[in-house]
C-alpha cells in the first residue's frame, strides 16, 4: 500500500531537512510546508511576493490576508512562511510544561512545528525579527491549540523574538480586500501590448493629466482617456491600479475603492515616468 501523501515519518522529515526546507532568505528561502504537502481543508494560495521575488505558499485565507499586509509594508525586508522550529527545542519545552509534543497520528513521529510567518523588519527604530501565527478566533479556546501556542511562545521567547497570534477578528477586512485587488497589478509585464513601452506611455498620460482632472469622477476620467487619448476600455483603470499598487497614487485602504469618487480623492505622490513597478 502506498504511503499517505500527507503523513510524516522520520525518513520524510530527514528528506525535508536535506532539501534545505526552512532555510535561505528572500528568493532562496524554502518553506517547510508547501500547499502540496498538506491536506486541503480550506483555501490555499500561491502568491508572488514583491518583497522576496518568489512564490509564497499560504495555507488559509487568513494567512493570505496577513501575508498581503506584510508584503505591502515598506518596513518589511523579508517574509518567510511555514517556518520550521528546532524540534529538539520544542520537544524539551513540551516536556518542561507537561504537554504532549505534536505528532503524526499514524506514525507517532514527532512533527516539526512551524510558525506561519517569520518577518524581517527594518525601520527608524532599527532592524528586528518578528514571528506571527494566524489562527481563527473561534479556535482560541481549544485546549490543544493553547498547548501548542505555549510551546511556540516559549520557543520564540528563547530566541528573543517578538511572537504573537493574529486572528480573523484583527485582520481589517476592507484593507485585505483592497490589497488583494492591488497585489497582482504591481507590474504590467507579461501583458500583450502593441509596441514596446506601451504601458509607460499610458502611465505618462495618466500622470500628466491627473491633477487637472481633480474634480472629475474616476470613472469619467477613464472615459475621457478613451475619448481623447485612444485608451482601450479598461486601460485607464488598469493604470490607476498599477499606480496605486506602486504607491504612486495613495488611497484609503480601509475604504472600498469607488470609481464614482472624484479623482482628487486619490493623491499622487510623485511624477511617474515608467510603466515598470518600483523596486521593493
Amino acid at each position: 500500500m502506498a504511503k499517505r501523501r500527507y503523513g510524516f515519518d522520520e525518513a520524510k522529515i530527514q528528506r525535508y531537512l536535506a532539501e534545505g526546507r526552512g532555510t535561505g532568505q528572500l528568493a532562496a528561502y524554502k518553506p517547510w510546508l508547501t500547499i502540496q504537502d498538506v491536506p486541503s481543508s480550506g483555501r490555499v494560495s500561491r502568491i508572488s511576493g514583491w518583497r522576496t521575488a518568489r512564490i509564497h505558499h499560504l495555507l488559509s485565507d487568513g494567512e493570505t490576508g496577513l501575508f498581503l499586509m506584510f508584503d505591502w509594508e515598506d518596513s518589511v525586508v523579508d517574509i518567510r512562511e511555514q517556518f520550521p522550529l528546532d524540534r529538539e527545542i520544542t520537544r524539551q519545552i513540551a516536556t518542561d510544561i507537561g504537554v504532549s509534543h505534536p505528532r503524526d497520528t499514524q506514525t507517532q513521529t514527532d512533527l516539526v512545528m512551524t510558525t506561519d510567518f517569520v518577518v524581517d523588519v527594518s525601520d527608524a527604530s532599527g532592524s528586528r525579527v518578528i514571528a506571527r501565527t494566524f489562527k481563527p478566533h473561534a479556535e482560541l479556546d481549544d485546549k490543544r491549540v493553547i498547548e501548542k501556542f505555549e510551546i511556540e511562545r516559549r520557543y520564540w521567547e528563547l530566541q528573543k523574538v517578538d511572537w504573537g497570534v493574529v486572528t480573523d477578528v484583527e485582520l481589517p477586512t476592507e484593507r485585505v480586500q483592497n490589497l488583494q485587488w492591488l497585489h497582482p497589478m504591481r507590474s504590467l509585464d507579461g501583458t500583450q501590448v502593441p509596441y514596446e513601452g506601451y504601458w509607460q506611455d499610458r502611465v505618462r498620460v495618466v500622470s500628466e493629466n491627473w491633477h487637472s482632472a481633480g474634480s472629475m469622477a474616476i470613472k469619467g476620467f477613464c472615459r475621457w482617456l478613451e475619448q481623447t487619448h485612444g485608451f482601450q476600455s479598461g486601460e485607464g483603470l488598469t493604470v490607476i491600479r498599477f499606480l496605486l499598487a506602486n504607491k504612486q497614487l495613495v488611497m484609503d485602504l480601509d475604504r472600498e475603492f469607488d470609481s464614482l469618487a472624484v479623482v482628487s480623492t486619490l493623491r499622487m505622490t510623485a511624477p511617474v515616468h515608467s510603466g515598470q513597478s518600483r523596486s521593493a
